[in-house]
């Protein structure tokens, strides 16, 4: 992964050598080390952006390193590199003002007089800063295993860190997997010298009334994507990750016709999905590109993709199988990511409802408190094994401290929207307040180690237009569907691949459709389209269940596992317990897919981290 390191020494005149945090960083990759006495700036980056990564101020005083990149510059009166103008913002005082700059980024600064290191994240905390302290020095890396590269950090794990991965397949607010490192928050100011740390935030992540209704926020989201897109496709030889939804159809259908190249992932050749994306790319005229990844051909891209996503949850393992041949002809990519749990609400509590056995979300709101806590979110997060299968694999002396651990962290750090006017805005918060923890965020990652990420859900204009937004707007999705609608009537009546009913369709027509055919295929007259093994899926990825059962890689891999559990378990996992499950999943007598993908990814970054209890 690209990003910022470095080295802080509470004396000026001791040296900071980089030499063993660079050591770490895989080939293929633009290093550049600024190594003085007293502290070390480090940037690694694609070789293609390599020359704007560092600049010092006129006077020589401040030395600064930036990753990113940054949109409609000149509105925001930056001239020349981030770097330089982060530089020329701190000799001046006015560090506030990247406010106001539209992009995804990572600064350090070293304050050579007054010797001082200042990092700052951006407003989303998409450029992780992870930090260790001791005394009166520092290390700071975006990846943790850059950072492990200082021989004085201890490799120990946080339990609490563990017992939020195997919960919700992340970490919450500033802890990491390592104990003793934390992750710095988004929008964040962070100075640090002899005296010690001292942080400011120079922007919120607040909610506002709207003053607009949905009508007319529809057309407004249209327009701002049409900009937004415009804004990142710019250059030439820029990627569109397309699947056959609905978010990366909205990311073509705003933007100019011919600026983007899709490219399309699946398991084979006949997928469903691979089809709709190739009729949706010739619908705008855009090459389209299919990338066939078998299955099986994943597990090898493990170990690379839980480093780059900081030993978190990934979401998309395949994405690190098949991207670095995007990164070969496109060196920017942009995804659709973001736009489903931000303008589609789709983390907000909503209600559900059984249909043929599955159970399906609603567009409707279900009630929460009138005060919720951190505890309330925990309990209705939908993202990792249900409570029963949890129980079974803690450890007996950690049962009581790991829900009390995890309810106390969460409500620390959602605090400032469980207390608002509008609560609801405390679930989207959970991946808001830093969305490079968040576990499906881990994918952007991976698209991220290969090329620059680009991101319209995250442009300053769409998200000024989520902020403005009702929470119950959000879980409907309607909005959206009209802007889709709005940018193009012919994206919308084409087929999305999640359900295969037209992509502007009403959520409630959906809903009675998804109802309808549910029907029909108990009763035997409507089938599902067959893949052509049981482990692959007629989606984008894998059939993950049948994939760790059938496929004999992986089979192989969670045998490995079961006779290393004990040095797994870090004296707050459950041997026993995880052990059964595992059993019990590969003899199909039950299904525990996301302990075992979260169990696959702990195994991983034991591995590859080198943690220890």
């Amino acid at each position: 992964m690209i990003g910022l390191f470095g080295i802080f020494r509470a004396d000026p005149r001791l040296p900071a050598n980089l030499s063993p945090l660079a050591a770490t960083l895989p080939e293929g990759y633009a290093i550049g080390c600024h190594d003085r006495p007293g502290a070390a700036l480090g940037r690694v980056a694609h070789h293609h952006d390599f020359a704007d990564g560092y600049a010092e101020s006129a006077d020589g005083r401040f030395a600064a390193t930036a990753i990113g990149e940054v949109f409609d510059a000149a509105q925001a009166g930056m001239t020349g590199s981030l770097a330089a103008f982060a530089a020329r913002l701190v000799a001046n005082n006015h560090l506030e003002r990247l406010a106001e700059l539209n992009g995804l980024f990572a600064i350090a600064i070293h304050d050579r007089v007054a010797h001082r290191l200042i990092l700052a994240t951006d407003r989303h905390a998409s450029f992780p800063i992870h930090v260790w302290r001791a005394g009166n020095e520092l290390v700071y890396a975006g990846q943790i295993k850059t950072l492990l590269g200082d021989p004085r950090i201890a490799r120990k794990v946080d339990p609490r860190a563990l017992a939020q991965l195997f919960t919700t397949q992340r970490t919450f607010g500033r802890t990491t997997p390592i104990a003793g490192v934390e992750a710095l928050p988004a929008a964040c100011l962070f100075e640090f010298d002899a005296t010690g740390g001292r942080e400011r935030r120079y922007w919120a992540l607040d909610w506002r009334r709207p003053d607009f209704d949905e009508q007319t926020g529809a057309r407004l989201l249209a327009e701002a994507l049409r900009k937004a897109v415009a804004r990142q496709s710019a250059a030439p030889n820029t990627a569109l990750l397309l699947s056959g939804g609905i978010d990366s159809r909205l990311v073509l259908a705003a933007a100019p016709r011919g600026a983007l190249e899709c490219w399309t992932t699946a398991g084979y050749a006949g997928n469903p999905e691979l089809a709709v994306a190739r009729e949706i790319a010739a619908l705008f005229g855009a090459k389209h590109h299919a990338l066939i990844v078998a299955p099986e051909d994943t597990l090898p891209g493990l170990e690379r993709t839980v480093v780059d996503s900081n030993g978190l949850y990934p979401a998309s393992t395949p994405m690190s199988a098949f991207l670095p041949q995007v990164g070969v002809h496109c060196p920017a990519i942009l995804t659709g990511h973001g736009l489903d749990y931000t303008l589609r609400g789709y983390y907000l509590p909503a209600r559900f409802a059984e249909i043929a056995g599955s159970r399906t979300r609603l567009p409707i709101l279900r009630p929460i408190p009138r005060h919720p806590t951190g505890a309330d979110v925990l309990r209705s997060l939908r993202q990792g094994p249900p409570r029963a299968t949890i129980a079974r694999i803690v450890a007996p002396a950690w049962r009581a401290e790991w829900w009390h651990s995890q309810e106390t962290a969460l409500d620390g750090t959602l605090r400032p929207w469980l207390q608002s006017a509008e609560p609801y805005n405390a679930w989207d918060a959970f991946i808001l307040h830093a969305v490079s923890k968040h576990y499906a965020f881990t994918g952007m990652m991976a698209t991220r180690a290969v090329g620059n990420l680009r991101l319209p859900a995250f442009d300053a204009e769409v998200f000024d237009i989520y902020l403005r937004m009702k929470p119950a707007w959000r879980c409907s999705g309607a909005m959206v569907k009209r802007a889709l609608g709005e940018l193009s009537p012919e994206a919308a009546r084409l087929a999305q691949a999640n359900t295969g009913f037209r992509a502007g369709l009403g959520p409630w027509r959906e809903i009675g459709a998804l109802m309808a055919r549910a029907g029909l295929r108990r009763l035997g007259l409507a089938s599902r389209p067959e893949p052509p093994t049981e482990y692959h899926s007629t989606g984008s990825w894998q059939d993950i269940p049948n994939l760790y059962r059938l496929e004999p890689g992986h089979r192989r891999r969670f045998g490995e596992i079961r006779a290393r559990l004990d040095a797994l378990t870090l004296g707050v996992l459950d041997a026993d317990g995880l052990r059964s499950c595992i059993d019990e999943h590969l003899d199909g007598r039950a299904k525990h897919t996301k302990l075992l993908r979260q169990l696959l990814t702990h195994d991983a970054f034991v591995r590859e981290f080198g943690a220890t209890a």
